[in-house]
């Protein structure tokens, strides 16, 4: 995927704003940095950002895809890694994708359960999907989060890392393929197939067993 140019603001918002330290004098007048002309000023900066080489030509591409045929049992699918291994998950139960910060340890607990992490001011729990699907980190990663995973299904909500995030695909169930057998046992119980894209192989987790997974785990 083409990457967006990087723009060069003065994030002031982070700094002295709302997410800072709420020192800067304009706040008493806007109230919120959202209704503050550098912020506007910001956002106008990085919409009229020229594309980068490629783009308008990726996403050309993309747009000219063909549509699935009525009647397709097609499902949207959330691409992420995992370790060295591929996943996808139904983008019904995904509720965000953010940036990784600070998971307050419970006490006692261990294993699957990282902790507690603040999403947008609530606590959810955070757990090491890797441990329930039997995935082996590498000591480097297992440090080392590029972004979170915020799920729910059935108001029951969890939190995990994950090393990348691609992005959403639309998948035909037809196409999925029998686990392999070399996949560990927990993997293949929790996982309802394996599909093929971009020359990767994709594993789509079953959402509902992968909760009592969790669930169950955690106890």
């Amino acid at each position: 995927m083409t990457a967006l140019p990087v723009i060069a603001v003065d994030d002031c918002w982070n700094r002295i704003g709302v997410r800072g330290d709420r020192s800067c004098p304009e706040l008493a007048r806007v109230v919120h940095c959202h209704n503050c002309h550098v912020f506007a000023a910001a956002g106008r900066r990085f919409l009229d950002a020229p594309s980068p080489e490629g783009y308008l030509d990726e996403w050309t591409t993309r747009l000219a895809d063909p549509i699935e045929p009525a009647g397709a049992d097609v499902h949207g699918v959330l691409i992420f890694r995992l370790g060295d291994e591929w996943l996808a998950l139904p983008v019904e139960v995904l509720v965000e994708v953010t940036t990784p910060r600070p998971v307050h340890r419970v006490p006692h607990r261990g294993g699957l359960l990282a902790g507690l992490v603040n999403i947008r001011g609530e606590l959810h729990l955070c757990a090491r999907v890797d441990q329930v699907l039997g995935i082996k980190l590498r000591e480097e990663e297992s440090d080392q989060t590029a972004r979170l995973l915020v799920v729910r299904r059935e108001g029951e909500r969890w939190v995990f890392p994950v090393d990348e995030v691609d992005q959403v695909h639309r998948l035909v169930l037809g196409d999925l393929t029998r686990v392999p057998a070399t996949v560990g046992r927990a993997a293949v119980h929790l996982t309802r197939g394996v599909f093929t894209w971009r020359e990767r192989s994709i594993g789509f987790l079953d959402a509902g067993r992968l909760f009592e997974a969790l669930r169950a785990r955690a106890r």
